[in-house]
C-alpha cells in the first residue's frame, strides 16, 4: 500500500466517521486510530419510524457507504420484489477497499430501497422494507 492510497483511506475513513480501521494479510498489517471524527451522516426521511411502529426489515450491519449494485460486477445484488432467504445477500457496504455483504435476516419478499446507492449510512440505518 502506497502512502497515497493510506491517506485516501485516512480521508475516507474520517468523512464516514470512522474513528478505527485495521487492514491485515500475509506480511503486512495497517491500523488506523482517528481522533476526534464526527460523523456526519444526513438522516433520510425514511430512516425515522413512525411513533409506534416496528421497523421490520433489513438494516444496515455497520457503517459504510451502501451499494445496491456490486461494486465489480456492477449488476443490482438483489432486485425489490425478490423473494430472499435468510442470510442471503441482498446488498454491499463499501469501507475503502473492502465490502460486506449486507444480509438478509429473514425469509420474506425485498420491498423498495430505502437508502439510495452511494449513500453513506450508519449502523442500524434501515436500507430494505422485508415482507
Amino acid at each position: 500500500m502506497t502512502i497515497e492510497e493510506i491517506e485516501r483511506l485516512a480521508a475516507w475513513c474520517a468523512s464516514a466517521g470512522i474513528a478505527e480501521i485495521e487492514l491485515a494479510e500475509a506480511g503486512f498489517s495497517l491500523r488506523l486510530h482517528m481522533q476526534s471524527v464526527i460523523a456526519s451522516i444526513p438522516v433520510a426521511a425514511a430512516e425515522v419510524p413512525k411513533a409506534g411502529t416496528v421497523f421490520k426489515g433489513v438494516r444496515a450491519p455497520g457503517v459504510g457507504v451502501f451499494r445496491l449494485d456490486h461494486p465489480t460486477t456492477g449488476r443490482p445484488v438483489a432486485e425489490p420484489g425478490q423473494t430472499v432467504c435468510k442470510g442471503e445477500t441482498i446488498g454491499v457496504l463499501q469501507v475503502g477497499p473492502c465490502l460486506k455483504a449486507v444480509l438478509a435476516p429473514a425469509d420474506g419478499v425485498l420491498g423498495a430501497a430505502l437508502a439510495e446507492d452511494g449513500a453513506v449510512v450508519g449502523y442500524g440505518t434501515p436500507l430494505y422494507e422485508l415482507m
